[in-house]
């Protein structure tokens, strides 16, 4: 069996720009359905979404929130992350995570971001070799 990396994106307080023709979103206002191209970089505050049907990184097929309190730090919230975005990995995609072609990889909160309220947790799947996708991989069984 091919060996699995999960990583976890931090997101970071997104500023919100009115920009007529971008098509950013802002990482705290993710929803599941969006198909993204992931940032290049490992902090992010906003992230280039576009439709399903045309190229793109991943799709996020769960959003949840951490609990409240203080920061928990980095590790912990990838514990947390991991284990949610695994949990409901299958009833999105429509396969287990161990024999699917996509891999899960997540956006939590920074230590900046969660002093103005991010909680929020955003699963996403993508490809297990970095390729582009064409298309939702809802129910998609892949």
């Amino acid at each position: 069996m091919a060996s699995r990396r999960l990583v976890g994106l931090v997101a970071a307080l997104a500023l919100l720009v009115p920009l007529a023709a971008c098509s950013d979103s802002s990482v705290m206002h993710m929803r599941v359905g969006q198909c993204i191209v992931l940032p290049e970089g490992e902090t992010a505050t906003t992230v280039e979404t576009t439709g399903c049907t045309r190229e793109h990184d991943a799709e996020v097929f769960y959003v949840t929130s951490a609990d409240d309190g203080d920061f928990p730090g980095e590790v912990e919230l990838n514990k947390q992350a991991e284990s949610v975005c695994i949990a409901n990995f299958e009833d999105y995609v429509g396969s287990s995570y161990l024999s699917s072609s996509l891999d899960a990889t997540w956006m939590i909160p920074t230590k900046d971001s969660w002093a103005h309220s991010d909680r929020a947790i955003v699963c996403l799947a993508r490809p297990l070799d970095h390729s582009s996708l064409k298309a939702t991989v809802k129910k998609s069984g892949l």
